[in-house]
């Protein structure tokens, strides 16, 4: 029989494998974005959430926590204050309020969202595959080192992208005037 322990052992590895693609993940968020709901999207790259959304870790109402990142990944999200007020209360937040502090990118009309969520992803897919992965890299490695650590492995993405057929593409079509078409080689 599974534990408690071997379920959130299972859902942090997957929402580690999601944070951790090589591609830019969006979060659509409609309605309710509560416990482990909230905690996948914390995992997204891009969170867009409906007017209506409301977000929440309830936990420990229960005398629990959310293991599946929301203590860990909530508070580099939205800063230390506030998280803790989300978790240690398991009060809830608006849309609005959601967007302020920073959980949420961008909230739109309910009926708009899916829209708002597809022109999210269609602006990424014309963008140049190596960087995106880079950029995400740098970003994840070095909320997690030292400022001097972090700059080096920048300086490393930078030379390693310098050297790519889309960086060549990029700058071309800069040059001349045209809308790029990158190749993720």
């Amino acid at each position: 029989a599974s534990t408690g322990y071997d379920f959130i052992h299972l859902a942090q590895r997957t929402f580690n494998k999601i944070e951790n693609l090589n591609k830019p993940v969006v979060a659509c968020i409609n309605g309710l974005a509560l416990g482990g709901g909230l905690e996948l999207s914390l995992a997204c790259d891009f969170r867009i959430a409906a007017s209506d959304a409301v977000f929440g870790l309830p936990e420990v109402k229960i005398g629990a926590l959310p293991a599946a990142g929301g203590t860990t990944r909530l508070p580099r999200i939205i800063g230390l204050t506030k998280a803790l007020e989300m978790l240690m209360l398991g009060d809830f937040i608006g849309a609005e309020e959601a967007l302020r502090l920073g959980l949420v990118g961008r909230v739109v009309e309910p009926a708009r969202l899916q829209e708002e969520t597809m022109k999210l992803a269609g602006s990424l897919s014309q963008m140049p595959p190596l960087a995106l992965k880079a950029i995400k890299k740098s970003v994840l490695s070095g909320l997690n080192s030292s400022l001097a650590s972090g700059m080096a492995l920048e300086l490393q993405a930078a030379g390693f992208l310098f050297n790519t057929e889309d960086f060549k593409e990029g700058v071309s079509a800069f040059v001349q005037k045209r809308k790029p078409v990158f190749s993720g080689c």
